[in-house]
């Protein structure tokens, strides 16, 4: 079912041409929410670098960055999977996902999502997805559970939250086997 949204934002993998639009919005959302592991205090506001990142993840298999963009490139979600580097690991992508706070509950996180879901299906060497998600964020569990990602655990104390800590939820969804259908509904490849 499509949105009014759908047709205001594309979701595509990231290009080296983005990197300008991927550190303007680094800079607008690390000031917006606490709920993200990293923040601007570990962002290096540099084009060339993110330019760099880009390319890291064109050239590992089991890795994609992807974004969510506007027509005038600016670019408003992301979304990633970084696939594990080692022989016994590369089977399980760390799942990450951002949103401009302006674009919450308007459907932005979801399909991002969806889309990066199915691009894992998709990849050969991808059997799971892991992410971590701060235990007071209900609203990103949920949309997780959503998904079909279930929750693996609970790790206390493991990130910092404005003044205090907060407890980290990882949660992890097996991605099914070449012919096999995944238990949730997933939206069409790349718009």
């Amino acid at each position: 079912m499509r949105t009014p949204s759908d047709d205001v934002f594309t979701i595509r993998p990231a290009g080296l041409a983005d990197a300008e639009a991927l550190c303007a919005f680094k800079r607008q959302i690390f000031g917006e929410t606490e709920f993200l592991l990293q923040g601007l205090e570990d962002f290096d506001d540099q084009v060339e670098v993110e330019r760099d990142l880009i390319g890291r993840f064109h050239h590992q298999s089991n890795s994609v960055l992807v974004l969510a963009v506007l027509p005038d490139g600016r670019v408003i979600g992301l979304c990633s999977v970084v696939g594990g580097h080692l022989w016994r690991t590369r089977h399980v992508g760390t799942m990450s996902i951002g949103v401009l706070r302006a674009w919450w509950r308007r459907g932005v996180g979801k399909r991002l999502m969806t889309q990066t879901i199915r691009w894992a299906q998709e990849n050969p060497l991808l059997e799971k997805l892991a992410l971590q998600v701060h235990a007071t964020n209900t609203a990103a569990r949920a949309m997780y559970q959503s998904l079909g990602f279930a929750e693996e655990g609970l790790l206390r104390g493991e990130a910092k939250l404005g003044d205090g800590e907060d407890d980290l939820v990882p949660m992890g969804l097996r991605l099914p086997r070449r012919g096999e259908p995944l238990q949730h509904a997933l939206v069409r490849s790349w718009d």
